[in-house]
């Protein structure tokens, strides 16, 4: 098979407008440095996407990383960041007072498409914080520091939203349980609700984590934890002065990247009603939306044309989405096997190996029992949250928000996609346990149950134990 001009870049249990959304970028937002990318495929089966760059793009993105050193672009990325976040949060506080039931079809759609595009919007400012564009930034750290001391310089020492939300949480949990509270917590966090398609569905899994962080969850006085840190960075700085501006941007660049997470990631939650609405209305089940509609798609759907159950049974089997040539592309089913192995040649099938090479996230060494979790897969997080035990390692396309429970627990972190600034690679330290980023398979070659070692000095993990 022909080597692939393709490298992994994520994979994610998402809606599947999520493939349109995420190429509309490309093609809608291109001012952006980082959303300059002419060539992705995103293959979907059974609404787990994966998502691969061209090799020349993501090699073009660690160039653009050179634009942190020039301090006047640094300052106007930083603030482009903010000013998006700000309309995003505009965005939730309008979506928030929709009478959606007495809304236009058109009106419905209009506040949909809304949503989309600013979801699309926002992500962009995501790519600016992966691993390729801030390489240049990490490696003059680790020039003239130990891992362990870049990393530690990395680490914010501001709140981000993840431990502010940690701390009502911690609140919250202390209170009487009253659904009420639940939701209000969703409105105010709403990416702990991301790929929750009806408040029924965010509700149960609060409600779950509420039970279980009651008799469990060790409060983290995190303000004492953030205080303490900044001592620490301030030591190695103090040996290392020249370091103090790269230091400040990348802790100012994975406080943003959180930012960002929480937006689009919060779409989710707040275009329940809307989906809900527009289900209603079309008899089609709302999971179906989710599942199988893009924008257009919508549209017909409400002037009375819905897709065939066919066609919902050859987008389960493989959907594509292909940004090249300057053109966007669409395909499903066998038409869409075919282009997903023609394009990603080498990439199409994933080898077993008994040793993955990643990024060492944060150092240190474990053995255990892997639990593998597909990101945003709610029904599967809800079932890992009851079974996964102390010293297991959790092995994911990447850590969200939303597990930090279950991550808590972990003997080491794994994960298929992220870099130095990602949210394993951050809470990694945060909870002093070894993790390897960046390994782009892992979850495909690591079965559950194997037991398997993570060297984080080295970047590796090792299948000791095949399952059977």
């Amino acid at each position: 098979m022909k080597k692939s001009g393709y490298t992994f870049l994520w994979g994610d249990c998402q809606p599947l407008h999520t493939i349109e959304t995420n190429i509309n970028g490309f093609i809608m937002f291109r001012q952006h440095p980082w959303n300059r990318s002419d060539n992705i495929i995103e293959v979907s089966r059974k609404g787990m996407i994966q998502c691969y760059h061209s090799t020349r793009d993501l090699d073009n993105d660690v160039e653009r990383g050179r634009l942190y050193f020039d301090q006047r672009a640094a300052v106007q990325l930083l603030r482009d960041v903010e000013r998006a976040c700000a309309r995003h949060q505009s965005l939730f506080r309008a979506l928030a007072q929709l009478p959606v039931s007495r809304l236009s079809d058109a009106m419905l759609l209009e506040h949909l498409a809304r949503a989309f595009r600013q979801w699309t919007e926002t992500i962009s400012y995501f790519r600016m914080t992966q691993q390729e564009g801030t390489q240049y930034l990490v490696a003059e750290l680790k020039k003239r520091l130990s891992d362990k001391d870049a990393a530690l310089l990395m680490q914010p020492h501001d709140l981000d939203v993840a431990n502010k939300e940690l701390l009502d949480w911690q609140k919250l949990i202390k209170l009487t349980y009253a659904e009420k509270r639940m939701l209000q917590h969703a409105r105010k966090y709403p990416y702990i609700a991301v790929s929750h398609f009806s408040y029924r569905d965010v509700i149960g899994t609060l409600r779950q984590k509420y039970h279980y962080d009651r008799i469990h969850l060790v409060p983290k006085n995190i303000v004492k934890e953030k205080r303490d840190l900044w001592k620490r960075q301030k030591a190695i700085l103090g040996k290392n002065p020249a370091l103090q501006q790269v230091a400040h941007l990348l802790q100012k660049l994975a406080v943003s990247r959180m930012q960002v997470k929480s937006c689009w990631a919060g779409n989710d939650f707040f275009i329940i009603p809307i989906m809900a609405e527009i289900a209603k209305r079309s008899s089609e089940p709302v999971q179906d939306l989710y599942r199988y509609y893009l924008m257009a798609e919508i549209r017909e759907l409400l002037r009375g044309k819905r897709l065939s159950a066919q066609e919902k049974s050859k987008r389960d089997q493989c959907f594509v989405g292909l940004w090249k040539d300057k053109k966007a592309r669409y395909v499903s089913g066998p038409a869409a096997e075919r282009l997903a192995r023609r394009e990603l040649g080498s990439l199409y099938e994933v080898k077993r190996t008994k040793e993955i090479a990643g990024v060492a996230a944060n150092p240190g060494y474990a053995k255990g029992v892997a639990r593998i979790l597909q990101t945003n897969n709610v029904e599967q997080t809800n079932g890992l949250r009851k079974t996964f035990q102390n010293g297991e390692i959790l092995v994911t396309q990447m850590t969200q928000p939303n597990v930090m429970d279950i991550a808590s627990r972990a003997a080491a972190l794994v994960t298929d996609e992220g870099g130095m600034l990602s949210h394993a690679a951050i809470i990694s330290r945060e909870f002093r346990i070894p993790c390897v980023v960046g390994t782009h398979k892992a979850t495909q070659v690591i079965q559950e149950g194997e037991w398997i070692e993570v060297d984080a000095d080295k970047g590796l993990v090792r299948i000791l134990q095949r399952r059977r």
